[in-house]
């Protein structure tokens, strides 16, 4: 999913600089549905609803961002399914990435208890764009803006372990542009930055690093 929202980028950036004006073509791209690429299960084309995210950086109604995921579960012959909504449920609530294991530690009660009734729920949201993986991590982060057309990078905390999307357009399409001038084919791209989010998170061991240095010892980019 990565280098596919990488390469429609790019594919944008090049009509843009191309001066590509046909109107057409710019109504296409922004309607709710359009083919999407043969499903893997069946090998029939299914529609796909754009990713959808307000330009404002809204965030979204929980009932919104569930409604969206029944919707395009939907527009790929699948259903969002009791333990499907229960996962996604349960990371929307965290505030930190959770691992598989920790998936499935919650779901007693809710449907079948073993690792590839959790993974098999992950794999499905991520898959539809509502869930991500953090590589570094080996856990899943719920995307509560809602799904993005555009290739997101992770900033991760290591101090408090929250995680935080950010837009990476640019810098994904110019990896993959060197890998392509290289001769590389790729097939899977994973962008994550790993540091302090000094505070930015409510990171706790930032709030009491403040508290215990002296005035001033500290300052707005994290350095004594």
């Amino acid at each position: 999913m990565f280098i596919v929202q990488a390469r429609q980028a790019l594919r944008l950036r090049k009509r843009q600089q191309t001066g590509s004006t046909n109107p057409r073509r710019r109504f296409i791209r922004h309607t709710m549905t359009g083919l999407r690429s043969r499903s893997p299960a069946t090998g029939k084309r299914r529609l796909h609803r754009r990713r959808w995210r307000q330009p404002d950086g809204t965030k979204p109604s929980r009932h919104d961002l569930l409604q969206g995921a029944e919707d395009e579960a939907l527009l790929n012959g699948k259903s969002l399914t009791a333990i499907r909504k229960h996962v996604l449920n349960l990371l929307l609530d965290a505030e930190r990435p959770l691992t598989a294991y920790e998936v499935l530690a919650s779901l007693d009660g809710v449907g079948s208890v073993s690792p590839p009734t959790a993974y098999r729920a992950l794999d499905f949201l991520v898959s539809i764009g509502y869930v991500t993986r953090v590589e570094s991590l080996n856990a899943y982060l719920a995307l509560d803006l809602g799904p993005s057309d555009v290739p997101l990078a992770l900033f991760v905390c290591e101090k408090c372990g929250q995680a935080e999307e950010i837009a990476a357009t640019d810098a994904v399409i110019g990896l993959i542009s060197t890998a392509d001038q290289k001769g590389f084919g790729v097939s899977h791209a994973a962008l994550e930055l790993r540091g302090d989010c000094r505070g930015k998170l409510g990171c706790a061991t930032w709030s009491e690093t403040i508290a215990t240095a002296p005035s001033g010892a500290v300052n707005e980019h994290g350095n004594k």
